[in-house]
Parts: structure tokens; C-alpha cells; sequence
């Protein structure tokens, strides 16, 4: 992994517009590790510098709520993100906000 001159947040966003298809290739691309990766990747989506947008794959045979995207027994159809009490993997796709900033 190589680190560069440019900021940690700088080298996700150019990871992320590249096509890096996964958190490892993000990290790698950006030279740094995984669960920093992940933070930051999380700290831009708070900042509304990347967007994350949860891809369903159809509902599981146990029903509504029981999805990875219910919250507290609700369903989580439509939801833009997992629920904070979430119950499995959520397979989410990172897109960089049409008019968003630039990275600092």
C-alpha cells in the first residue's frame, strides 16, 4: 500500500471513483487499512461526500422486519441505510453525490 501526498479522505474518494468494487480494493487503492477504510468511508457518508445506498436482493422467506434492514421489528423497505439494530450483512453501493465538493 502506498499513502501519497494526498489526504486519507482525498485517496477513498479517488478509490471510490475509480470503481474500487470492495472495502479491501478502497483500502488498498488508498493506501491504508481496512478499518480505517471503513471509518473514513463512514465519516464521508456523514458528511455527505459519498452516498451509500443499501441494494436489496428481495425479502427473506421469514418475512417483513426480519431482513438485515428492519429496525426494532419494523420493516426496512425503502430505508436509506441498514437500521442501527440491524441483523445481518447489508450489501451497500458507495456513489459520489452528484454536486458534492471536493474532497479536503
Amino acid at each position: 500500500m502506498t499513502g501519497g501526498g494526498a489526504s486519507i479522505s482525498a485517496r477513498v474518494l479517488a478509490a471510490v471513483r475509480s470503481g474500487a468494487p470492495t472495502l479491501a480494493d478502497v483500502a488498498d487503492q488508498a493506501g491504508i487499512d481496512v478499518d480505517l477504510a471503513r471509518v473514513v468511508v463512514d465519516e464521508l457518508v456523514r458528511r455527505g461526500l459519498l452516498q451509500a445506498t443499501v441494494l436489496s436482493s428481495g425479502c427473506p422467506a421469514s418475512g417483513c422486519a426480519s431482513c438485515a434492514s428492519g429496525d426494532h421489528g419494523a420493516p426496512g423497505c425503502g430505508a436509506s441505510a441498514p437500521g442501527a439494530e440491524r441483523s445481518g450483512p447489508v450489501l451497500v453501493a458507495l456513489s459520489i453525490p452528484t454536486g458534492a465538493p471536493p474532497a479536503p
